[in-house]
């Protein structure tokens, strides 16, 4: 029986209509926009176009080569397949398979040249494989044997100790294409070097690096194995960019350097020593006196890592016309600062090389990719005196040109497994010629957490190359689907609408283009917009699209915002009357917006937070636990997992004048501190008069106890306390626009501290207001002082502003589970006035009102108070008012509350008692329920036992309002409001997993799904007239040209001639006809990129042809068309027929390894069914044994 009360507000809710004509399903559609995260664990590297291809190989990825100049990609998996993909081609929104082969042997290492279209493929049995990639076959005649069988049976005959047996297969461990000279492949084996010719088809030389007895080498040696001969085994190869030396990098961590017409190496050496093939007397005796008197010292290895991976760069010299271009362009203006983008950053080494290392250090070194600076090849005067197959004074003026004269590090925060250098033009020179940035895979930083879903381990950095000696390399913006693994993992994830005021801030037009200038140089391929024209509904007004920001949150303590907005993906047109090309990456990287939470725990005045202790003892357990954005003043609320809360204000970056203004401020206000220090001690210096200078860098007053963290964080505290000013602190970029730190509150309790889960909540307004909580524990801040207004430890009311501060309501301490801020009238109270509704896990819903006294706002010492059990668990609740808009507390709210409290004074501008002005929605995790003016009886419910409903949010779209809300079982569902019909269901149509994730609900409708650190995906309910993703993506654009395979150092390569002798230079056309042989196939035909197939284009013709009329063909016509009908028969046919020998091949690929599973599983089987019978005959004995026992 309802009372007259409640039937009342019943009805006058009942009028209301905030959904209109989005109450039918047409109205909603929901649709994936784009998926983040790289998917899986980073494997192979690769340079080539930016795009994202889900192959779908059964198997992981071991190796990665593209075909430069042409779109090929091949792709060898962990099973020994390799694949080709043509770029040019796709099949569905994946690359077209061109060819694939079941290899015989594993393969351990890859290389391809753009001059020819062979792909060498390194074995585990030591033979390298040819595979021709234009014909999608293997050339078994070009197949190039196991060359360094014959060199270890010579050591076996030789008498060698320790040779290897007749049984050893010598390993295949590296592959590298002569850089100058096509018919020459360097292939290394584990004992040694060979230099294997194609047109003879013969080995011309080989080398083997000794280290003689007594010789420290890389140090890893004992005492037992110093003595004696040894080779080290050879792990990987990089050609000097003249092709006269190459560098091989050894098990054992050092570097060998040998030049290709001398039979001996040149040098061996380590990364911080030269020489370690030749004894010292250090090495010899220096171990033996390090132990106790009368007890000689064992020598200790080094632990030295191997050489795992070798690149040799070279660059473009500088000409004297180019010097003289630059002196007349003269300098640039200063008026803006801007960083030097990667064309402009050309290094000019005179002539010298680069040569890039990864591995080789000892365990007490700095971990990372090292680089030696090499001085350039100075060619000697003729001399006769000769040392091995090279003249003396050539071998000198070799050693000099490997004599590292500068030795560069780019650090990583864990052990380095891979990189790549991405040239600037040319793909030739092992794709190490003249690089523009470096990528840098490593393991997993020890600092970071470790996510219990499954993440990527690897993190994944990229640099400007080459290094520079006066500054430290700056870090490049990755693609974003590789912004998401190692260090980079995410913890959390979700989406912002601005208004185009608070976008076009964060958005300022300087940093946007410092951003484009840093990110990473890839340039292959285009993307076009591509519009979803089957989707339903009215055109989007400019409200129903508004700019959208993604903020991320990731393992190192980092917070990340990028460009999610609809109007990245339409592009713009490079010209008027041009295809529009997409020129950002989807979503667009802010990185001037980053925020590193570790700056600000590094500040002195925090070091007495709870984060900031438990950052320095043991990062990996401090997390970031909740963000909140404040979308019209631009402020940041971060909680840590510690219970302390960091906020960040955007401001604009300092002019380069006031920054150096500012730096001759700090100079002098350290002088007059140091004069002043020198008076108070009486060590000389004279008082000044002037006035004091004010604090570098300050922009507000200290508070007058928010100078430092406080040491205990008991509950105690006194609220004021627990405020710490960050005001002015240092920030990596301060010419960019960006978050500043402004304020840290402790808010750590004894569950957060000691590890234990626990129910924290976070919420900033827009008008200034911050609300924490931990548990039952409340803590409410006025950001304007910043003040504490409140702290409430379970319903205690103590607040900052009465020391009384009690609430005369019954203590609950019930978990807090939703903080809401609004601006709203409340039952009889006519004031709309700020006000904070607290709901809490036992039902009972507390709303804290606040007052401006004197220009300070100030909290309510009593609060109002309801309590129902619909409410119970709440974790989201909404106010809206009577035409159906959120009342957020945000300036516009604020002022239309100022604006009637001012017109108090007249009677009509007072809504009567118990009219209806606000409704107040609640979502619990089965239950949503509407409410009367807050407090007032309940209109609406719905419930559902099976719902299981996890986020909400209020949805507006058309001028219409809607619930939606997200459930466990990957449902989304639509509302109307106020009477909670609902109106529509959307079930996801595609997952892997039996959660649908952690969602965020945008109020346009979009969303963002975090399923886990490798999937991370963007969608919405709105999905009409959206533009679609992946754009229309040409993934190889042939108009880039390829260049020539010449450099400034193929002159050195000319003088070396006239010592070595000059040999002819093939073609990539004659290595074609060498390695295919005369029986090579005719070429695949292949479709024109972009062409539709062969059944789309003639149903096509078909079309046209019937359209334009009914005329009769002529008799050359018909035969000429009858002729081409048979040409695309037999096209077809042989296609058919292609395809059905590479299926026959898949399918016996797979029953010989169904054969083999089959046999080891009989052979299990019979193993085990023996094992039994031995085990019950065994036990039949010890029973009978036992029966027989007295």
């Amino acid at each position: 029986m309802f009372s007259s009360k409640t039937r009342k507000a019943t009805e006058a809710v009942s009028l209301l209509d905030h959904t209109q004509q989005l109450r039918t399903p047409n109205g909603w559609a929901l649709g994936q926009l784009a998926t983040l995260g790289i998917g899986g664990e980073l494997t192979a590297l690769a340079y080539g176009v930016q795009i994202e291809w889900d192959v779908g190989l059964p198997s992981k990825i071991r190796h990665l080569a593209w075909k430069s100049g042409s779109g090929f990609l091949c792709v060898v998996d962990a099973k020994d397949t390799l694949y080709v993909y043509d770029l040019q081609r796709t099949d569905k929104g994946r690359p077209h398979r061109d060819s694939s082969l079941s290899l015989r042997s594993n393969v351990t290492c890859v290389e391809t040249s753009a001059s020819h279209s062979f792909f060498f493929l390194g074995c585990k049995d030591g033979t390298v494989d040819v595979y021709d990639i234009d014909r999608g076959v293997l050339a078994p005649h070009a197949r190039i044997p196991n060359l360094w069988l014959v060199q270890e049976e010579i050591l076996r005959r030789s008498g060698v100790p320790d040779a290897p047996s007749r049984r050893h297969i010598p390993v295949c461990t590296d592959i590298k294409a002569h850089p100058l000279d096509l018919n020459l492949l360097l292939i290394a084996y584990e004992g040694g070097v060979a230099l294997w010719n194609i047109a003879t088809r013969q080995a011309d030389r080989t080398w083997e690096f000794v280290l003689p007895p007594g010789a420290a080498g890389g140090g890893n040696d004992t005492e037992e194995t110093i003595f004696v001969e040894r080779r080290p085994a050879v792990t990987c190869l990089a050609w000097r960019p003249d092709g006269v030396v190459f560098a091989a990098g050894h098990e054992d961590g050092s570097l060998s350097f040998a030049a290709t017409a001398d039979d001996n190496p040149i040098m061996i050496r380590t990364l911080e020593r030269a020489d370690v093939n030749k004894a010292t007397e250090e090495d010899l005796f220096g171990w033996s006196s390090q132990g106790q008197p009368g007890q000689p010292g064992q020598r200790q290895p080094a632990n030295r890592e191997p050489i795992f991976r070798l690149a040799w760069s070279g660059f473009p010299q500088e000409t004297y016309l180019s010097q003289a271009f630059a002196s007349v362009a003269g300098p640039s203006s200063p008026t803006l600062p801007s960083s030097p983008s990667l064309a402009e950053e050309k290094a000019d080494l005179h002539g010298g090389t680069l040569l890039t290392v990864m591995g080789g250090i000892l365990p007490s070194d700095p971990g990372g990719i090292h680089v030696l600076e090499l001085p350039a090849y100075v060619a000697p005067t003729a001399s006769n005196a000769k040392s091995g197959g090279i003249p003396l004074a050539v071998r000198e003026a070799l050693r000099d040109s490997i004599s590292p004269i500068a030795h560069h590090l780019y650090p990583t925060p864990a052990p380095p497994e891979d990189f790549l250098l991405l040239p600037r033009n040319s793909p030739h020179y092992g794709g190490a010629y003249d690089p523009s940035g470096i990528i840098i895979t490593s393991g997993r930083d020890s600092r970071c957490p470790v996510p219990s879903a499954p993440h990527s381990n690897n993190s994944i950095e990229a640099f400007t190359f080459p290094p520079s000696n006066s500054r430290a390399p700056r870090s490049l913006s990755l693609p974003s689907t590789l912004s998401f693994s190692g260090r980079d993992t995410c913890t959390s994830a979700k989406l912002a609408t601005l208004g185009s005021l608070s976008y076009r801030h964060l958005l300022h037009q300087f940093d946007v283009s410092e951003e484009t200038a840093e990110r990473i140089p890839l340039k292959g391929g285009h993307a076009s917009p591509l519009s979803r024209t089957n989707r339903r509904g009215p055109p989007p007004t400019s409200g129903d699209q508004p700019p959208r920001i993604l903020i991320t949150t990731h393992i190192d303590l980092t917070v990340r915002f990028s460009d999610v907005s609809t109007h990245v993906l339409w592009g713009r047109k490079p010209e008027d009357g041009s295809e529009p090309r997409l020129e950002q990456d989807f979503p667009r990287p802010l990185r001037h917006l980053d925020i590193d939470v570790k700056a600000a725990l590094s500040d002195p005045r925090a070091a007495g937070l709870e984060a900031a202790r438990l950052w320095k003892a043991r990062p990996w357990e401090l997390e970031i636990d909740k963000i909140e954005l404040a979308e019209e003043n631009l402020e940041v609320a971060i909680s840590l997992s510690s219970g302390d809360v960091l906020v960040h204000r955007f401001a604009y970056g300092a002019a380069p004048l006031e920054l150096e203004q500012d730096r001759v401020d700090a100079e002098a206000n350290l002088d007059d501190t140091v004069r002043n220090a020198l008076r108070d001690m009486n060590l000389g210096g004279t008082a000044s008069s002037a006035p004091p200078r004010p604090h570098f860098g300050s922009t507000s007053q200290p508070s007058r106890n928010g100078s430092f963290a406080p040491a205990s964080h008991s509950a105690n505290m006194d609220p004021q306390d627990r405020y710490v000013n960050l005001a002015g602190g240092a920030v990596p970029r301060p010419d960019l626009d960006g978050f500043r730190p402004v304020a840290a509150f402790a808010f750590s309790s004894a569950s957060s501290t000691s590890g234990i889960a626990q129910k924290s909540g976070l919420a900033l307004s827009n008008v200034g207001f911050l609300a924490v909580s931990n548990d039952a524990t409340l803590m409410v801040v006025d950001m304007r002082g910043p003040d504490v207004l409140l702290v409430d430890s379970a319903g205690s009311g103590r607040s900052a502003a009465s020391e009384k501060g009690k609430s005369k309501a019954k203590l609950d301490s019930s978990p807090i589970t939703a903080l809401t801020w609004t601006v709203c009238a409340i039952g009889e109270d006519h004031d709309r006035s700020p006000r904070l509704v607290v709901s809490q896990a036992s039902g009972l819903n507390r709303i804290f009102e606040l007052a401006n006294v004197g220009g300070s706002w100030l909290i309510s010492e009593r609060f109002a108070s309801v309590h129902h059990d619909s409410t119970r668990n709440a974790f989201a609740t909404f106010v809206i008012d009577k035409r159906g808009n959120e009342l957020v507390a945000d300036s516009q709210n604020i002022q239309l509350a100022l604006n009637q409290q001012a017109t108090y004074a007249s009677p009509d501008n007072i809504d009567p008692v118990g009219a209806l002005t606000s409704l107040w929605i609640t979502v619990a995790p089965t239950t949503l329920a509407c409410f009367y003016n807050v407090d007032g009886p309940k209109t609406a419910t719905y419930e559902d036992e099976h719902g299981h409903f996890e986020r909400a949010a209020i949805v507006r779209a058309q001028g219409c309002t809607a619930l939606a809300v997200q459930s466990r079982n990957c449902m989304l569902h639509v509302f109307s409001l106020p009477d909670l019909q609902q109106v529509s269901r959307l079930r996801f149509e595609a997952t892997l997993h039996d959660s649908a994730g952690i969602f965020h609900i945008a109020p346009d409708g979009d969303f963002v799904q975090n399923i886990d650190p490798l999937n991370i995906r963007l969608g919405t309910i709105r999905d009409f007239h959206r533009p679609a993703f992946p754009p229309k993506v040409s993934a190889y654009d042939p108009s880039i040209p390829i260049p020539a395979q010449v450099s400034a150092l193929q002159s050195v390569g000319s003088a070396l001639g006239a010592w070595f002798g000059a040999q002819k230079v093939y073609s990539g056309a004659e290595i074609d006809g060498i390695l295919g042989g005369p029986n090579r196939p005719p070429p695949k035909n292949r479709p024109a990129p972009g062409a539709p197939p062969p059944i789309v284009a003639a149903t096509r013709q078909a079309k046209t042809a019937s359209s334009s009329g009914h005329t009769t063909p002529t008799q050359t016509q018909f035969l000429q068309g009858a002729s081409e009908s048979a040409r695309d028969i037999m096209a077809k046919t042989s296609a058919a027929l292609e395809q059905r020998n590479e299926y026959l091949g898949y399918l016996g690929e797979r029953l010989g390894t169904m054969a083999d599973d089959a046999a080891q599983f009989a052979s299990e089987t019979k193993r085990k069914a023996q094992q039994e019978a031995a085990k019950k005959s065994i036990a039949g004995g010890f029973s009978s044994l036992w029966k027989k026992t007295p």
